[in-house]
């Protein structure tokens, strides 16, 4: 078994210890195996012709002997705890780095769940093969090795006809091997759907309520128990064949041995104390032959759990320095993307020919409809990724020429998934320590990022355990954070990744501030899709189906007249309060609207007035699949998904940001809604409901006609 292997291979690493192990272990079993022949002698030297004093010499070997056999195995216990313990604490720690080294599309490619099977389940296994079985398996071994040895000696034709006998204990087990391999594999992968199932139960609880996916998700968790208890049932039946299977060979061999033991001594080929010592010898071999087909189950299941975790130690990261790799100094003049291609898979590029530049100590902004590119854009700035064509340049040395650890001091990146560590306060924005961070300095960067007041008027302020990776935090408060802790490393360049879409506008507006504050001590590169928050960029480049279609600053991308102004046309005139609480529309923004074109301001000014202020929180549904429609719905701040349910599977058809809407047909016709819109993130909306405005128009029918003809355009 390569485990077998792999398990020696690391007890050769610490020969010393595994040497003291083997000298002691090859006493207990020479032991083991010279106290049943030395019935023989007691029988036939001693016993029978009555010699006291060699029965006194017999007995007082036995017993010194015994006593240095229990003081090798207290030895052998020794040297077993610290060889194993060595080794199980050496594979784990290679596996832990291991996956640390591991870039993004190796966790994009294995569930938490199936991870934490490996460090858990997988790793336990090995654990007690590495302690116990493969200890035990070696001593059987010896055991039967040696005993067949001694048996030889003491009647070979006896021996031959018992060895005979057990080619059906070994080829029994061994017939059995494959499908107990197979009923393993089974139930370690259910083991891992059914983790990672309980991860979606805890980490999307939140949806799951929300979307009343309750009875689905408790569906999904029986059938998943259902196929352990089957595969669990399965295995158990194998590994009892296993065991049983040598029983009843050896109960064979038994009466073979005693048959034709019982002739030997009659035909006088064989003393009765021979005999004796042979059938107690043949019973401790026996023995041992059938513990050896008991340990097959586990470790046949600890093979499997090695090549799971072997697959994962097989894994190279996508992303690591090269032999060469140089060391980034700063300053660096010019960031540059050449001619850069990328996708995530091979079979689609989310980026094509990018050629774009970036100044050192500039704000650049990159903007875009969802899935225009601009967040891959990001990531490979940040490394994440490699182009697989072009080059992204600082100066001149190549990102993937440069150390990782270099790139990771100069550049931080605060995304919008914030991950909080679940420690203090004060140890997630200095979570290293040898970075010496000062209070003064830890509260200037919370100040900066807006969170220190909240931060001191917890009880215990910077000493405030964070529970659950932040979840006890709201969303503003969660990204403020991760905003101090990347101010804190003093990078030269700041990547920004919708930094601000769970922030309040009035929030938003200071953190706007702060980035306009930094802008020439740092080069700070923001990814948004709030227009609002980059008029002042030195830089905009405007991403469109992985392109950069257009790049200037604010005033020379509205006059240009592209895409940037009807992106910027799209979010112009609504408004948000300070607080968040309420929002409005301007009559001139809803005749921009298709299904609105042609009515009289003053009426559109009669259905902005009738428009009420929404708020929604991250996983709650705004309008569910199936409910009847009776609201139209104008995006003024936030982040929406559009699901579906196929098949038992939530499946994202669109994202709405900004200036979006949705609901329309609701307006005019009782049908039931197609989808469900959800909050991706805290979100604000202007709704108006179909009986206000049934009543607005209803003086004017043509009005109802051209909303008919729009709506039926679009549908």
């Amino acid at each position: 078994m390569n485990l077998l292997r792999a398990v020696a291979s690391r007890f050769w690493k610490y020969r010393l210890l595994a040497a003291l192990f083997l000298l002691a272990l090859l006493f207990e079993v020479a032991y083991g195996i010279a106290a049943p022949y030395s019935l023989s002698f007691l029988v036939d030297k001693a016993f029978t012709p009555k010699n006291a004093e060699m029965f006194l010499l017999i007995l007082g070997l036995l017993l010194a002997g015994g006593l240095l056999s229990v003081l090798a195995n207290v030895l052998g216990d020794y040297a077993l705890g610290k060889l194993a313990g060595k080794s199980v604490r050496d594979l784990r720690t290679e596996l832990f780095a291991h996956v640390q080294k591991q870039s993004l599309p190796f966790f994009q490619s294995y569930k938490i769940g199936d991870l934490i099977t490996r460090f858990s389940s997988d790793m336990s296994s090995i654990d007690g093969v590495i302690r116990v079985t493969s200890p035990y398996f070696l001593r059987e071994a010896l055991s039967v090795m040696m005993g067949l040895s001694m048996l030889l000696l003491l009647e070979w034709k006896l021996t031959l006809a018992v060895m005979a006998g057990s080619i059906f204990m070994i080829a029994g087990p061994r017939f059995m091997q494959n499908k107990a391999e197979s009923a393993n594999i089974a139930h370690k992968e259910a083991q891992a759907n059914f983790s990672n199932t309980v991860d979606e139960l805890i980490k999307g609880h939140k949806a799951i309520k929300s979307l009343n996916l309750r009875e689905r998700i408790l569906l999904q968790g029986r059938k998943r128990i259902q196929e352990l208890f089957h595969t669990g049932f399965r295995l158990h039946m194998t590994n009892s064949l296993m065991e049983r299977i040598p029983m009843t060979g050896l109960l064979v061999l038994n009466g073979t041995m005693i048959g034709f033991g019982g002739y030997l001594i009659f035909q006088d080929q064989m003393s009765i104390g021979e005999f004796i010592a042979f059938l107690t010898l043949f019973m401790s071999v026996g023995q041992s032959g059938a513990n050896l087909t008991y340990l097959l189950p586990a470790l046949i299941e600890s093979d499997i759990s090695f090549k799971r975790i072997s697959e994962i130690l097989e894994e190279k990261p996508t992303i690591s320095d090269t032999e060469n790799a140089k060391e980034l100094a700063a300053p660096i003049s010019r960031i540059a993307f050449n001619d850069v291609t990328f996708g995530y898979t091979g079979q689609k590029n989310q980026l094509s020919s990018i050629h774009l530049e970036i100044r050192n100590g500039s704000y650049t902004a990159f903007v875009g409809t969802s899935g225009s590119g601009k967040s891959t854009a990001l990531q490979l700035l940040a490394r994440f990724y490699d182009p697989q064509q072009g080059s992204i340049t600082f100066d001149r040395l190549d990102l993937r020429e440069m150390t990782e650890t270099s790139l990771r001091k100069y550049a931080a990146l605060v995304t919008q998934e914030t991950f909080l560590f679940n420690t203090t306060i004060r140890d997630n924005l200095a979570p290293d320590p040898a970075a010496a961070i000062s209070d003064e300095e830890m509260i200037e960067a919370a100040k900066q990022a807006q969170i220190h007041d909240t931060i001191t008027s917890w009880p215990d302020g910077y000493d405030t355990v964070i529970h659950h990776e932040g979840g006890t935090l709201s969303g503003g408060e969660r990204q403020r954070l991760s905003l101090a802790r990347a101010l804190l490393q003093k990078p030269q360049l700041l990547l920004l990744d919708e930094i601000t879409a769970a922030l309040d506008p009035a929030t938003e507006a200071e953190i706007n501030a702060l980035l306009l504050r930094l802008r020439g001590n740092q080069t700070l590169v923001s990814v948004t899709h709030r227009l609002d928050s980059v008029q002042h960029a030195d830089c905009i480049h405007v991403f469109h189906n992985g392109a950069v279609a257009e790049s200037g600053t604010h005033q020379e991308l509205l006059l240009l007249g592209g895409l940037y102004k009807r992106l910027w046309d799209k979010q112009h005139g609504l408004h948000l309060s300070p607080d968040g609480s309420s929002a409005s529309v301007d009559a001139a923004r809803l005749a921009e609207l298709g299904f609105f074109a042609g009515m009289e301001l003053e009426l559109l000014e009669d259905i902005a007035r009738s428009f009420t202020t929404e708020t929604f929180n991250e996983g709650e549904v705004v309008v569910r699949e199936g409910q009847q429609g009776d609201k139209f719905y104008l995006i003024v701040r936030g982040k929406f998904d559009v699901v579906k349910d196929a098949d038992g599977e939530r499946i994202t058809l669109a994202t709405l940001l900004d200036g979006d809407h949705f609901g329309e047909i609701a307006l005019l016709r009782n049908i039931p809604r197609t989808a469900t819109v959800m909050a991706a993130a805290p979100s604000v909306l202007l709704s108006i409901k179909r009986e206000a405005f049934a009543s607005l128009i209803s003086s004017q029918p043509q009005i109802r006609t051209m909303l008919e003809q729009s709506l039926e355009q679009r549908t």
